[in-house]
Formats: C-alpha cells, structure tokens, sequence
C-alpha cells in the first residue's frame, strides 16, 4: 500500500539526514539553498563511499550502521546551536525583474511536471535490472558484496556499479519498512531540484538573477534530464546533479571551495564514468590554480587537502573493484591484439557520437551553442570558465572511448549509451553556454552583475 505524502516526508527526512552529514563533513551551517544543496550532495557523497569500508567490517549490518550514522547526524544538526554567518543581502531581488519573475514560475512548473512524471512512470530498463535490482540485493543483505541474484553470472559486472544510487533506494525503503520497487521513484526527486539549484548558484555567482534564472529555465525544460531515463530511474540524472554541483562550487570560487573537492569526489560514487569525470576535474582545478596563480603560500594546505579528500574517494573506488575482481565482458583490453581494430574504429565512432549530439528533438541546440560559447570564453573568458569549457569538451570525447573496444554492435551501443553520457554533461553544457553568451556580450573577463 502506497501513501505519497508519506512518502514524500521521507524524502524530505532523508535529504535532511544528508545534509545534516554533509554538514558535519564540511564543518559549517548552511546558509541559505545553494551552500544546504552543496551539504546534501557532500552527505550523500560520503555516505556511499563509506558503504564499502562498513560492508568489510560489519558485513550484513552496514545498511543498518549507515541509516544510524545518518539519524545521528540529523539530530546533532537539530540539537546544536553553532552560530552561522549571516546571508548576505540579495544584490537583486527576483521579483523587481518581470523576466527573472517569467522565468522562475517556468522552472516551478517544469519541476511540477518532472515530478508527476517521475512519480508516473514505472521503473525502465537499466532502472529496474541494474540499479534498483542491486538495491533490493542491498535492502536485503545489508552490505556490498560478491553475489548477485542466484545463477546469473554475467550480471556480476554490475557489482562494479558505483553505489550511490541503490544506496539512496535501499534507505529510503528501509524508512519505508519494506522493499517495493514500485515504491523507489520519489528517490529520484531531490536530484533533479539539486541539479537546478546548483547552476542557479554557479550562474548567480558571476551574472545576474536574470541571467542565472535563464540559465536554470534552460535547464529545467531540457528532454534527456526531465523526461526519458530521467524519469525511469535511471542513474544518468543523479550523475549529473553532482556535474552540476561540481561546475557551481567551482564558479563561486570560495563560497563553494570547502565542498568541491567531495563534490568532485562524489563523481566516483555515481557511475563508473563518474571516475573519469572526477579525474578531469581534478585536472582542470589543477591547470586553472596554476594558470592564475591562485592564492599566496599560507593557503599552500588548502588545494593539499582537497586533493586528498579526492584522493581518498578514488582509492576507495579502486579498492572495490580490486576486491570484486569481476571482469567485464562487454569491453575488450586496449593491448596489441585489439590496438589497432580500436584505432580503425575512431572515425567511426567520432561521426556517430557528432550525430547523436545534434539531434535537435533531443538536445535543441544545446550542443551547438556549447561549441560556440566554448570558443568565446577561450578568447574572452576567465580561466575558470575556460576550465569549464574545456573539460566539458574533453569529457564529451573521453567518454566516447569505450565504444573503440565494446564487444557489442557498436552503432547500437552508441545510440543506446552515448546520449545519456552526454545527459550527465549537460548541466556543464549549459553552464557554459549561457557564460558564452554573458562574456560575448561585455569586456574580456568583466563580471556580469
């Protein structure tokens, strides 16, 4: 039996159990919806790292340490008292901006939809078999293990799945009191409203309300984010609130430097590419500090810290995998056997993945107006915004690597999988191309205010 405003409290109960962590991860109060969005997917982030240590230490009991480790943190954050900065003044009110006032009641309502429709539709392909199948396994066990469901050897690959999706599913049925797949889709809410929160955050913090609300409608109304996999449960959404949550931190620069790097490393707790996103993060955080020289001596400890808070995220994923020992059959290794049917492969790949990304019932123009704001921000940009820019790009072609040495119909796969990796990409992609937009339109590198 199912009661939606039931179910509804227990979503909100468990995004604050996860800010309520994600605070005390961070060491601060949020302040106002963007730093609590920036607690949430921190909380989350960690939690699903420290599934796999739990699951090797206490073994059927860490679902169970998990959702008290959470309860705990709720309450501390109710019971304490630490004094908070105060939030400063809005530089401009909303509601004096009819267009910023359009526009918001655009992104309410397409919340409005997405939210009927996640809660409508059924769980789809991947949804079902991959994550929620490997959440029931997880609800009932209670660890990360080596077994799958009995006599079914080939999907052991997905064993090697990153866990923050099943984990959020199995929590929120065990506040539930039992596993329901048809109960799972209110799960998938607070990622499309983070996902939304996180590049009105990053836009607001060089352009204006306006601007940022533009940015936000743009995002909202986009297909493969707020129809399709999106609503069926698929993880491809939930990657991309953490891309999100990465490009806004990244671009309020020290609002949002004390939680990027578990930002960045909540990538890997996603999907298996969330690993190489995060690995490009670091390397584009790296190449901007270095560019412009960021900070004196004294804040040397700084960038030290968070590559180890990302260091350890990676190690944990690597561990993981080195423990499954599971081998995937559907790619082939990159040696001197398969070398040079993956380089014959290249152009191929190269003009299918083009084609998917100019789909226009798909994307719009997205993928165009992205390369064309790339280009300006090259030339007239910060170098914090070209970092964006060019990671973005790098990620779109990094991800299409694996098709060079799948063992399945290549044109299948790539119709199949290289949109939804692109779908992951898209709040970067939109991020940068409304700063395209912001810096055609004014002096190299002045702010937009």
């Amino acid at each position: 039996m199912t009661s939606l405003p039931a179910d509804l409290a227990l979503v909100l109960l468990s995004v604050a159990a996860f800010t309520a962590a994600g605070e005390l991860v961070l060491g601060r109060r949020s302040r106002d919806l963007v730093a609590g969005n920036d607690s949430f997917l921190s909380g989350l982030a960690v939690a699903a790292a420290a599934l796999f240590p739990l699951s090797i230490l206490f073994r059927g009991a860490a679902l169970s340490i998990e959702l008290g480790l959470l309860g705990i943190a709720l309450l501390a954050a109710v019971a304490r008292r630490v004094p908070g900065r105060r939030p400063l003044p809005p530089r401009a009110p909303a509601a004096s901006d009819p267009w910023t006032t359009l526009a918001l009641s655009g992104v309410l309502v397409a919340a409005f939809c997405f939210t009927l429709l996640d809660l409508r539709h059924n769980l789809f392909w991947d949804g079902l078999l991959i994550w929620a199948s490997r959440a029931q396994v997880l609800f009932h066990e209670g660890f990360l293990g080596r077994s799958w469901y009995p006599d079914d050897a080939y999907e052991l690959r997905h064993l090697t799945y990153p866990p923050l999706v099943p984990l959020s599913e199995a929590l929120f049925l065990r506040l539930r009191g039992r596993f329901d797949f048809d109960l799972i889709k209110p799960v998938f809410l607070p990622f499309y409203f983070s996902l939304l929160v996180s590049i009105y955050g990053g836009i607001r913090a060089v352009a204006s309300p306006r601007r940022a609300m533009t940015a936000t409608l743009l995002l909202a109304f986009l297909g493969p984010l707020a129809t399709r996999h999106a609503a069926g449960g698929y993880a491809d959404m939930p990657q991309a609130a953490f891309v999100a949550g990465v490009v806004g931190a990244a671009l309020r620069r020290r609002a949002g430097e004390d939680a990027l790097p578990w930002l960045v490393g909540g990538l890997t707790t996603v999907k298996a590419e969330g690993t190489v996103l995060a690995a490009i993060a670091v390397i584009a955080a790296l190449a901007t500090r270095w560019l412009e020289r960021a900070g004196p001596p004294a804040s040397s400890r700084r960038p030290a810290r968070a590559l180890a808070i990302v260091g350890g995220f990676f190690l944990v994923r690597f561990v993981y995998l080195r423990w499954l020992g599971v081998v995937d059959p559907v790619y082939v290794p990159l040696d001197a056997a398969h070398l040079p049917e993956a380089l014959r492969r290249i152009p191929h790949v190269a003009r299918t993945c083009l084609a998917k990304a100019l789909v226009p019932r798909r994307w719009g123009l997205l993928w165009p107006a992205f390369a064309a704001s790339a280009l300006v921000l090259l030339r007239r940009g910060r170098g914090l915004e070209r970092a964006v820019a060019v990671a973005t790009g790098a990620a779109a072609v990094l991800l299409a690597a694996p098709f060079l040495v799948t063992t399945w119909p290549l044109d299948l796969q790539i119709d199949q999988a290289y949109p939804r990796l692109l779908e992951q990409l898209a709040p970067a992609a939109v991020a940068v191309a409304v700063l395209g937009w912001i810096r055609a339109g004014s002096p190299a590198a002045a702010p937009d205010r």
